[in-house]
Parts: structure tokens; sequence; C-alpha cells
């Protein structure tokens, strides 16, 4: 049973509590998506502090019937791009690798092969505009419909296959390069 209208409900009538059960279920996709939008953990913590401020801050605005996951999701990549475009600058991917890289296995090649194919694809990343790394990571890594995808981003349909299309040609391109660079020589990636 989906709980999450009354706990808005409650939330809207001082019951603060229920804040925490309502954002419980999204928080570690949130940091995730902010995560992979910004490639700096700290960062992204930091914007999700600010997405469960504006979303208390306008929790009065959700309209009933809607989805909440959409919604906040919405908030959560708005509040993103307000973020990057802050701070004008390239994205630092050497945090999430970092990050990622504790999540290895205990096996030392597997750990190695999985920590450069994680490379290749944060270095393929790179080469995508914010629109498109969003798309993909919305859609490939988290497994969002495209329907709920354009809505959370607040375009059509066809925008999101549109910039999912580039984004996996652009993706499949550099890796390619990649791969093909590191079997030609024995230097590490750019």
């Amino acid at each position: 049973m989906n709980h999450e209208e009354d706990w808005i409900d409650e939330v809207l009538q001082g019951k603060h509590k229920s804040f925490e059960a309502l954002l419980l279920p999204y928080r570690n996709k949130m940091l995730s998506v902010t995560y992979q939008m910004t490639g700096n953990i700290e960062e992204a913590k930091e914007i999700c502090q600010e997405v469960f401020l504006r979303v208390f801050r306008h929790l009065d605005k959700f309209k009933r019937g809607e989805s909440f996951k959409n919604w906040l999701f919405a908030i959560t990549t708005h509040t993103t791009y307000d973020f990057l475009r802050k701070k004008r600058r390239d994205l630092s991917l050497i945090e999430r690798q970092k990050y990622e890289s504790s999540f290895s296995l205990d096996n030392p090649e597997s750990r190695f092969q999985g920590e450069e194919l994680r490379k290749k694809i944060l270095f393929c990343l790179r080469g995508l505009t914010p629109k498109e790394r969003t798309v993909f990571i919305l859609r490939d890594v988290e497994g969002e419909s495209i329907k709920d995808t354009m809505k959370i981003l607040g375009c059509s349909s066809t925008s999101v296959r549109t910039h999912l299309c580039r984004a996996r040609r652009k993706i499949k391109d550099q890796f390619l390069r990649v791969s093909q660079k590191e079997g030609s020589s024995s230097h590490e990636m750019p």
C-alpha cells in the first residue's frame, strides 16, 4: 500500500517525521542521480540537501493524483542543473570513480576489470551534453521509463528518445575508440 499522500497530508499538518518516511524510498536514487550528473559525491550530497529543502517548502504545490516520484526527480534534476550552471566548470568524475571502486568485488582480477570498465564508461560520459547525460542516467542506469523520464525532465518523448539515441551513440563510439587505443598501445586512457 502506498502511503505517500497520507505522509504529504501529515507533513502539511506539521508532523515533520512523516517527511523522512516520504523521502526514504528515494534517497539513494536521488544521491545516485545527482552524483552521476556532477561527478562529485560531496556536491551531490549538497544538492540533495537543497532538494529536501525545496520539496519541504513547496510540498503544498504538489498536484494530487500525480506521481510524487516524478515530481521529486524533476526537482532533483532542475536543482542539479541550477548547481552546475552556478559552478560553470568541467565535471570531475574522479570522485565517482573512487566512490564506485569501494563497491568492487573481493576477487582482485574482477575488481581490476570492473575498475577498468568503470573508467572507460566514466570517460565516455564526459563527452555527453548535460541533457544527454541526464537522459542516459535516468533511462539506462536508473531504469526509468520514457514516460517517467519525460515527466522528470519536462520534455517530450521525442526529445528523450533523441537525447538517449545520441548519448548511446556517443558512448558507443567513444568506448570503441578507447578500447582500440588500449589494444594498440600499452598507455593508459587519457
